[in-house]
């Protein structure tokens, strides 16, 4: 009995790393492709994060997770610009 619940908890535990580093995935596979044009971009994580809060917070407002959806990809595309503007200027 012991051993299915050993293996249970560490189904779930890997199941649930997987779920959560997807994100962080994406994240770094894109801070790949910026580092290829010569930028670097250390905020990708913070930029994650507060897409992600700001969704959230319009999806519990709002009522419609594909108005948090679209909230999240603009706070995104956002501060996307912010560090690119940030970056270009002398």
């Amino acid at each position: 009995m012991a051993d299915i619940d050993l293996t249970t908890f560490l189904l779930a535990l890997l199941a649930g790393a997987i779920r959560v580093g997807t994100p962080f995935l994406f994240v770094s596979l894109g801070e790949c492709l910026t580092e290829k044009s010569g930028r670097i971009n250390l905020g990708l994580e913070g930029i994650l994060v507060a897409g992600a809060m700001s969704g959230y917070a319009v999806a519990c407002l709002s009522g419609s997770a594909w108005l948090g959806v679209g909230a999240a990809a603009g706070v995104g595309i956002l501060l996307g610009l912010l560090h690119g503007l940030a970056c270009s200027l002398p």
